[in-house]
């Protein structure tokens, strides 16, 4: 596993009408995961799906996408994205059920972030109260609903940062990492440096989280 990656930061298509803020994962760097992790007719889930970067991507590659999704503006743009847009379900992820979908040979997905001192609740589009230590029990309890779903070899990417804010720093990368390695086994990280994303502050190649790096998770459905 190549643990350097170095892409631009690019989109592919628009946000839906009134949503300005950019916050989807680079379909490059799906692809790079997808390509390595997955073959031509394999099942993806994203269940974090988001805008549906992940499972556009995944029909780009002759991958059949499966994807759940909180909000239901997302849903619906989602769906509009991919030809199988009845594969996309509105939900909360902490409620899948198995039966949901079947049985899914990769999860690339990249989960709403958390800055320890913020209140708000990222599983409810950060609406409503919540913890940066309830926030970790939700995603491991997230990944834990993904369990029985991923195949017996599958691999889980995981793209996360950590976060600078305030003169403190949020390791969620490595927090994120020790609470997912309790439900698969954790094989490593992937440091992806961003080139040429101008959205934060005024640094050419600036991430938007306080460092120009972040870095994709990979955990694989092994005996841990």
């Amino acid at each position: 596993m190549k643990t350097v990656l170095s892409l631009k930061y690019t989109h592919e298509g628009e946000l839906p009408s009134g949503h300005t803020t950019e916050v989807r994962t680079p379909d490059a760097l799906v692809e790079r995961f997808l390509e390595e992790y997955t073959k031509p007719h394999d099942t993806v889930i994203d269940i974090f799906a988001g805008y549906g970067t992940t499972l556009a991507a995944a029909e780009r590659l002759d991958r059949v996408p499966y994807g759940v999704e909180y909000e239901t503006e997302r849903v619906a743009h989602i769906r509009e994205q991919i030809t199988r847009s009845e594969n996309v379900r509105q939900g909360d992820v902490r409620d899948l059920e198995p039966s949901w979908f079947p049985s899914c040979d990769c999860c690339f997905t990249s989960p709403p972030f958390m800055e320890q001192t913020d209140d708000r609740n990222p599983f409810r589009n950060y609406t409503g109260e919540s913890t940066y230590e309830d926030y970790l029990d939700d995603i491991e309890t997230a990944f834990s609903r993904l369990e029985p779903l991923l195949a017996p070899g599958g691999h889980v990417v995981i793209d996360v940062v950590n976060i600078k804010y305030d003169g403190r720093v949020t390791p969620l990368a490595w927090d994120i990492a020790e609470r997912v390695s309790n439900v698969f086994h954790f094989e490593g990280e992937v440091v992806v440096n961003w080139q040429g994303n101008e959205s934060s502050d005024d640094k050419v190649g600036q991430f938007g989280y306080g460092y120009d790096h972040s870095y994709c998770l990979v955990f694989s459905n092994t005996a841990r």
